[in-house]
């Protein structure tokens, strides 16, 4: 009844903002899926189950889920090690760890998790994302002068993605896909196909084999894909309400980590990768004016249309201008101002976090160290101003 009350140009606003997400959505699904090393197809679906359950039952309106770098970078660790076999049980776990955080109130530890931390979580992130696209130039026995092309089409495209953004309304990843289209066609770059072909059929239901060889296996890479996924997404929902207002009743950071845990729990059961909130899709979410639950139900049944009717096409996406949305992914990501922070405990916090995210390609790691850092040195700070008192 709610939704009723919504005036048409809300309603067009919503609609028209959740179709612009959906195809923004489609190129980071398939680079996080390639990241990992499976099928684009198991990415594209990922964000599908990731945003209709972030729609129907997440913390605020507006806030949008898919597929992301903060969960696809420790599978991609897993996948690395141990190959595709637990892949799926890996998601599957971790969204039931965050059922018990939701069902226990663990959740709340997050609210202790300082800022500074959060801001090194972001950079590690944007850094391990931008890592990950190296690999793209030396597909198919690229000449050197075919690489130097490459690089250059990623330039273009990212650039056409950035001034898309500020002075366009035309989606900005599909900017820059056309441009990396239009160019990689004239020089024969790589293409997504040559990485995995795409199907457009509906997934299939697959219970994964579970022993307690393999829980034990996927346990730690689950945890921290619980952990790194919660971070993001309660980041989100608490930008949200800042720009929306807080709801009244139930906790929304409660009631998101309800619906992220149900939605990596469908999306390993429909062998696709999982994920969490992206934080920049529902900041251009609510920037466009969109305040319901509507524009983010709109995104996903708007990926579940591109899926199904273009689904074949999308494969014949460049490479390169993949790698130019990743690009000014890893930019909008990263908490870069914090670099020039000035205060001490807070630059060894964030290079402690950043350390340790990079070294374990865990960022649940990171935050684990980068917040017992800050709050050891803040202690220990206290206790000598104590003693300079006293003496």
């Amino acid at each position: 009844m709610k939704y009723l009350r919504i005036s048409y140009p809300q309603l067009r606003t919503e609609v028209l903002s959740g179709l612009t997400i959906s195809t923004a959505l489609v190129p980071e699904a398939i680079s996080f899926a390639l990241l990992i090393g499976v099928s684009p197809t198991a990415g594209i679906w990922a964000a599908f189950f990731m945003a209709l359950s972030t729609s129907l039952f997440g913390g605020r309106p507006a806030i949008i889920s898919g597929a992301t770098g903060a969960t696809a970078v420790i599978l991609a660790a897993l996948v690395s090690l141990h190959g595709e076999d637990n892949l799926y049980l890996a998601v599957i776990l971790a969204g039931v760890i965050q059922l018990i955080l939701w069902i226990s109130g663990g959740w709340k530890v997050f609210k202790t998790v300082p800022k500074i931390v959060i801001s090194g979580f972001l950079i590690s992130l944007s850094i391990l994302i931008l890592q990950s696209q190296f690999k793209y130039f030396k597909i198919g026995g690229l000449s050197s002068i075919q690489q130097v092309i490459m690089v250059g089409i990623v330039v273009v495209s990212a650039g056409s993605m950035y001034v898309s953004s500020k002075r366009f309304k035309f989606p900005p990843a599909i900017a820059a896909i056309l441009m990396g289209s239009v160019l990689s066609s004239f020089f024969a770059l790589p293409l997504i196909q040559d990485l995995s072909a795409i199907s457009n059929r509906l997934p299939e239901l697959v219970t994964p084999s579970v022993s307690l060889e393999s829980l034990l296996l996927v346990l730690p890479y689950s945890l921290g894909m619980a952990i790194s996924g919660l971070t993001e997404s309660l980041i989100a929902v608490d930008e949200v309400c800042h720009k929306l207002g807080t709801p009244k009743g139930k906790d929304p950071k409660s009631k998101e980590t309800f619906a992220q845990g149900i939605g990596n729990i469908v999306s390993g059961f429909f062998t696709s990768i999982g994920g969490c909130v992206l934080v920049g899709q529902t900041n251009l979410n609510v920037a466009a004016g969109a305040k319901y639950r509507v524009s983010s139900l709109i995104a996903s049944l708007g990926l579940l249309l591109i899926i199904l009717i273009f689904g074949k096409y999308i494969q014949l996406i460049p490479l390169a201008g993949l790698i130019g949305v990743m690009i000014i992914v890893v930019y909008e990501t990263g908490d870069w101002s914090k670099l020039k922070d000035k205060n001490r405990v807070n630059i060894a916090t964030l290079i402690v976090t950043i350390a340790a995210s990079l070294i374990t390609h865990n960022l649940a790691v990171g935050v684990l160290f980068g917040s017992i850092t800050y709050y050891a040195i803040k202690k220990l700070v206290k206790n000598n101003g104590k003693e300079k008192d006293r003496g």
